[in-house]
């Protein structure tokens, strides 16, 4: 019996959970599924999955209105199109799908990708009053899905009572594989956010220079509140200004992988960190943050983890591991390995399609 999906999304802006949103949909068009979604803005400027989505042919509605209007919109579509489940993404969908399904019953599937105003610089005030709203919600919802087990001890913790299924993130199999360059390129991209971990790199790449090694630092992302002009302060400040690049926002991150030697990731908190599986699927060496959930998938065979603040340490497993090409090359095939048998997007579609069928 084909099922009728629709998915609610805030925005097309190509941040973590809409990649992931993005994956997902491209593996489900592939089932009986009839899928739909609905965004409340399409985020026309930056990076966008709305031509990824437009190329898959799914059935896209931007509805950009007025909180109480986007609810009346969402009330008449759900109630005249008879979705069998409604999949919402975020806070703000979650909570208007949420309010929706108290007049018009459905199967309401949630899937929280982070632990939401819990990071340094988040608007703590807003999810002050947002969270009980939002828990309330979730709680009434069908299921829930946490994208790893941190995320789902976070969920309990604060008073989620509701079914819990972890599925974690699945990437795509590449057509081929990273190529070194051999030239002890580092990089790293992300958000240019101070819970990112940028100080820190920048500190650790002082270290390196200070120990005779030579190397380039490639640091690319999009810079939301304009943090990225502290950081080259601070890379001026170090004197580092000949050894790092700043690139823009790459399209595709694996341009940016094509660049490098060594990915390193030293964030502070992540619902998940979907680059570093990117890179996993690729068979970019990495050396990251040993925090949950990024040590759910990132074992010692997968990566290097590393404690975050131990900036000596983590310059010295750097240059350890770009002296030896031994090293990268069984760190790739473990990597692309593991991504293959693991934590590859048919998985996380399969167990998210079970969700739709469960009684």
């Amino acid at each position: 019996m084909n099922k009728k999906i629709l998915h609610v999304v805030p925005t097309l802006k190509k941040d973590g959970a809409e990649t992931q949103l993005l994956i997902l949909l491209k593996e489900l068009n592939k089932t009986e599924l009839d899928l739909h979604l609905i965004t409340f803005d399409y985020f026309s400027e930056g990076k966008s999955i709305k031509k990824d989505l437009d190329e898959l042919g799914i059935n896209i509605t931007e509805f950009k209105k007025n909180i109480l209007s986007t609810f009346f919109h969402l009330y008449k579509r759900l109630k005249k199109e008879n979705y069998d489940t409604v999949h919402s993404h975020l806070p703000k969908s979650d909570i208007l799908v949420g309010i929706v399904n108290i007049f018009i019953k459905f199967n309401h599937v949630v899937s929280v990708h982070a632990q939401y105003g819990t990071r340094e610089k988040e608007p703590r005030l807003k999810y002050f009053f947002l969270f009980p709203i939002w828990r309330l919600f979730i709680n009434r919802s069908g299921t829930v899905i946490a994208i790893s087990e941190k995320v789902k001890s976070w969920l309990v913790s604060t008073g989620v009572l509701n079914n819990i299924e972890v599925i974690l993130y699945g990437i795509e199999p590449k057509d081929g594989y990273h190529n070194f360059q051999n030239t002890n390129e580092i990089g790293m991209a992300a958000r240019f956010l101070p819970w990112k971990g940028w100080e820190n790199l920048i500190a650790v790449a002082s270290r390196i220079n200070e120990s005779g090694f030579s190397f380039n630092l490639h640091l690319a992302g999009s810079d939301d509140i304009g943090y990225k002009k502290e950081l080259i302060t601070i890379i001026q400040h170090k004197g580092l200004e000949e050894h790092v690049i700043f690139h823009d926002e790459f399209q595709k991150i694996f341009d940016f992988f094509d660049l490098l030697d060594v990915f390193v990731f030293l964030s502070e908190s992540e619902g998940f960190g979907l680059v570093l599986l990117e890179a996993m699927s690729y068979g970019v060496p990495i050396v990251c943050s040993d925090i949950a959930p990024i040590n759910e998938f990132v074992d010692s065979k997968t990566g290097i983890l590393v404690d975050r603040d131990d900036i000596g340490g983590i310059a010295e497993k750097i240059t350890s591991l770009l002296s030896d090409k031994k090293e990268q090359i069984t760190m790739k095939e473990n990597q692309i390995y593991k991504v293959t048998k693991n934590l590859n997007a048919k998985i996380m579609a399969t167990k998210v399609k079970e969700l739709y069928y469960s009684p």
